[in-house]
């Protein structure tokens, strides 16, 4: 059956935690199989994570993963904060290697798989790891990649969540490749909604994402017919999220921004275009 799942950030001011607030309730409607909270650079945010997966959680019913990173925490931090989580019923994580503070870079964990499989022994958490179309910037190759995703799942991981990506036919062969190379958990294509193109070219520049050319000519022929970013950000995201769903992917995570316009957008979109195909399949 198909579905989707969406990750937020935790909100500093009243005003931002209202917004997401709000966000969570009004996507609650197309019913996602879980929702996750991001957790700040070394930990920065972590009561804000916290306090943002219980709160939403509790009001919504939808099962709230925690993100959760190592680097720049103690393993006794890193026990204390699962312990938390599991005693407030908050039973899923997202566990990555995480960004350093600015002055503080401890690795406890020598990498994420031996994380992973810490946070097997505290609790049997369901845990989602981070996996990367297009090879992490820090990775040399695919290779190597796809045997660091391999011991994710040997560490106790269930699901793996992509990196965002543009060009689905890159994603399409790195899950050829990662099946080849006997990675068999879920891999869920994460999609970024463009609200800002140019924000977004930084974004897609510092971690290693292509942006095809017909996107690029999408924004600048808009702007000359006079076609919103969001008008165009919203026929993007609808053709790419159509195209993973009639490829045979039944879940789809997207990185809302704490925003519902093409959040909503994608959902509607992704889940139309199963129902379509299985009225299809009746027909045949």
């Amino acid at each position: 059956m198909a579905h989707v799942s969406f990750e937020y950030f935790p909100g500093r001011s009243d005003k931002a935690k209202n917004q997401l607030e709000e966000t969570v309730s009004i996507l609650a409607e197309y019913q996602p199989k879980f929702q996750s909270v991001t957790y700040g650079a070394g930990g920065s945010d972590k009561q804000g994570s916290f306090d943002a997966a219980v709160a939403m959680q509790n009001s919504s019913g939808i099962p709230t993963a925690s993100h959760l990173t190592y680097t720049g925490a103690s393993k006794e931090e890193v026990q204390e904060f699962a312990d938390k989580l599991w005693q407030a019923e908050i039973t899923r994580i997202v566990a990555l290697r995480g960004d350093p503070r600015e002055g503080l870079d401890v690795h406890t964990f020598s990498d994420t798989p031996e994380f992973v499989a810490a946070l097997k022994d505290c609790h049997p958490f369901e845990i989602a790891v981070a996996c990367y179309p297009e090879i992490h910037p820090k990775v040399g190759s695919l290779k190597e990649d796809l045997a660091v995703l391999k011991a994710k799942q040997d560490a106790g991981a269930s699901i793996a969540i992509t990196q965002f990506f543009f060009d689905n036919s890159k994603f399409y062969e790195f899950v050829s490749h990662a099946r080849e190379a006997g990675i068999t958990i879920p891999i869920v294509p994460g999609v970024l909604p463009i609200y800002n193109f140019v924000r977004v070219c930084e974004m897609a520049e510092a971690c290693g994402t292509h942006i095809p050319d017909y996107i690029y000519e999408a924004f600048s022929s808009g702007a000359v017919c006079g076609s919103t970013e969001l008008e165009i950000a919203s026929e993007l995201l609808k053709s790419q999220v159509y195209d993973l769903a009639y490829a045979g992917y039944e879940s789809v995570h997207i990185y809302t921004l704490n925003r519902v316009p093409l959040a909503k957008i994608a959902s509607e979109a992704f889940l139309k275009a199963h129902d379509d195909l299985s009225e299809k399949r009746k027909v045949a």
